[in-house]
């Protein structure tokens, strides 16, 4: 049996979209292999119940070099080590492991020369979840699947809906102020006047409407993860809950305001709609969104109306067989 190391710090989009990748590895190839991950303490709870991980070794985000020298020196000597961060700190895991290394391709420079001067968009054509799989493409000679056999996966939690209602959970925010919608709140009150039950969550700060079931707040990813795998449809950001309710195989519609596919994140896959502003040409202007429009006028998100994203819900519910019922 060989035994590899992953090593993917953050962040919580990133860990899930691996999740596919190692899973299709793992059963795709004719070898018996033990897959381990290094990653930040605070990511590796979304990967609790996750069966194609033996061990998630975590390191304290700013934990120093040195720190992260004693925890690789608690690991197994592995046949090969996975660089899916590409950073100072994975270079230096590959740097002190004594075994064969493979680093992915996150273009940061050609994802940056678009952004600032609209070049290289030839170049940035591919999913983050084609880029975290090359390089298993090259250690283990496997072809390219279709980009769905990669799609995030997360085993669903044993839950039950509280109630006969069909639910609408949204996630109003990300980790910056221009990738969040401003009309998050009216869109709640439109769905609860559709019949719908409405749920708020998420780590931030806003004004719950009164017809809204509100959970935002400082909660565990296991209740976030449980709160978005209860939603007949999933309405959200550019932000990592995106991707969990992908690999929860949820009806998701994402809001997309200052970044793009060409950034590589933008999800391709089956029952996910993406809203945005097509053709508006100051779009993207800053790799993972930023804290203000540069341009003053917000038109990527304020363009975006609440009565074509009450449509496409109420389109996801009626016409989605797996929601019917």
């Amino acid at each position: 049996m060989k035994e590899i190391l992953i090593v993917r710090f953050s962040s919580l989009g990133d860990i899930v979209l691996l999740t596919g990748v190692l899973k299709y590895v793992k059963e795709n190839i004719a070898e018996d292999i033990a897959i381990d991950l290094l990653t930040y303490f605070h990511f590796a709870g979304v990967l609790q119940d996750y069966p194609y991980i033996r061990n998630i070794y975590t390191i304290k985000k700013g934990a120093s070099l040195i720190d992260l020298n004693e925890t690789v020196s608690t690991m197994p000597n592995y046949d090969a080590v996975f660089d899916l961060h590409n950073n100072i700190r994975s270079a230096f895991v590959r740097f002190i492991s004594s075994c064969k290394s493979y680093v992915y391709d996150k273009n940061s420079l050609g994802r940056r020369l678009y952004v600032k001067k609209r070049l290289c968009r030839s170049k940035l054509q591919e999913h983050t979840v084609i880029k975290y799989f090359k390089p298993f493409m090259k250690a283990f000679k496997l072809d390219m699947p279709d980009i769905e056999l990669l799609r995030p996966y997360l085993p669903f939690p044993n839950i039950e809906k509280n109630n006969s209602l069909k639910n609408a959970v949204i996630h109003p925010f990300a980790s910056k102020v221009t990738k969040e919608w401003p009309f998050f709140a009216e869109l709640g009150c439109m769905l609860s006047d559709d019949g719908l039950n409405v749920i708020y969550i998420g780590n931030g700060e806003m004004n719950i409407p009164a017809c809204a079931d509100d959970k935002t707040g400082k909660v565990s990813l296991s209740a976030l993860i449980e709160f978005i795998a209860q939603a007949d449809v999933f309405i959200t950001t550019d932000s990592g809950p995106l991707h969990i309710a992908i690999a929860l195989n949820v009806p998701t519609i994402a809001i997309f305001g200052p970044t793009t596919k060409e950034l590589g994140f933008y999800p391709p896959f089956k029952n996910t709609k993406v809203i945005e502003y097509v053709g508006l040409k100051c779009r993207p202007c800053h790799i993972h969104g930023s804290s203000c429009c540069y341009k003053k006028h917000f038109k990527c998100m304020l363009d975006i109306g609440v009565e074509e994203v009450r449509y496409h819900v109420n389109n996801i519910l009626s016409n989605n067989p797996k929601m019917q019922g």
